[in-house]
């Protein structure tokens, strides 16, 4: 009786071809797909105008400038790119897209929970965190793209360009899902899919890291690749057109202690101050007082 012959098939899934086209040894990309389910907005937890797709991947804001507050239907993993395209833009109304995250699982929200705005509505209660993307960027089929790394700090990028610094303090202690607030000018976004951002690969002086687990290797890399661009996009909403950089609408009436930085209205700068481990949004530093300043 002849031995038989068991032949193990070749794995052909999504996942398997994935894998085999990555290099088997030397320094990974910095962005690489990410396996598993595309993030898609929650079909509930939204507000009252917006109106999803049949995949729930294009988020559409009917009527008015607000209650277009979504969130992302699983929680986003820390480094994992939430990719967003800006399918219509509408020229007319003031600010633009607001985006973050939440601590918050969108699945127990009630529409009682979902206020019109994000900013300052959501900010001000604790587990949120959100900014405006500058009007100046918010251009149609912009592809933006924002994550969260292992510090609670918040990046973004415009088209594959530079990662700016656009929050810190975030807690990363459990799951955070994606906020999206299609707001002002921005009417149509869409979900693409996302990519994982490792941490960083090269010193401040630009030669390889030993290790991804040295503790401060994304830390240098994450300053010395944005602290720049974070200021150069951050300060002017506050210097040359004199407006609040959280909100986008007030004016800067508020100088930040220790620091000295004036960017903020003065009901942001109260609420920031409330935030656990708040922080300049041009510097970094920790905020430990607001001060209103009156002009002449």
């Amino acid at each position: 009786m002849g031995n038989t012959v068991h032949r193990t098939l070749p794995d052909t899934s999504p996942q398997a071809r994935l894998l085999a086209t990555r290099p088997c040894c030397g320094p990974g990309p910095e962005r690489r797909p990410v396996l598993g389910e595309a993030p898609r907005f929650h079909a509930q937890a939204k507000g009252k105008n917006v109106r999803l797709d049949g995949h729930s991947r294009r988020a559409t804001r009917r009527n008015s400038f607000c209650n277009g507050v979504t969130f992302t239907q699983r929680p986003i993993r820390l480094y994992e790119q939430v990719r967003l395209r800006l399918v219509a833009v509408r020229p007319g109304w003031s600010g633009a897209l607001r985006f973050g995250f939440t601590a918050h699982d969108p699945s127990l929200m009630s529409a009682q929970d979902i206020p019109k705005y994000a900013c300052p509505d959501l900010v001000t209660r604790p587990g949120y965190w959100a900014k405006a993307l500058p009007e100046n960027l918010a251009l149609r089929d912009t592809v933006l793209a924002y994550w969260a790394d292992r510090h609670g700090r918040v990046f973004y990028s415009v088209n594959d360009g530079e990662p700016v610094l656009f929050h810190c303090g975030v807690a990363v202690g459990g799951p955070l899902w994606a906020l999206i607030d299609v707001y002002g000018i921005t009417d149509e976004v869409q979900l693409l899919g996302t990519l994982q951002s490792s941490p960083a690969t090269t010193s401040p002086s630009g030669s390889l890291s030993g290790s991804q687990d040295d503790s401060d290797s994304d830390m240098a890399f994450s300053v010395n690749q944005s602290s720049s661009a974070s200021e150069s996009s951050l300060e002017p909403a506050g210097s040359k057109n004199g407006e609040c950089t959280v909100c986008f609408d007030g004016e800067v009436d508020t100088v930040i202690y220790t620091c000295g930085h004036m960017c903020l209205c003065h009901s942001c700068g109260l609420r920031l101050k409330r935030q656990a481990r708040a922080c300049c949004p041009i510097c970094r530093r920790p905020i430990k007082d607001v001060i209103k300043i009156y002009r002449p």
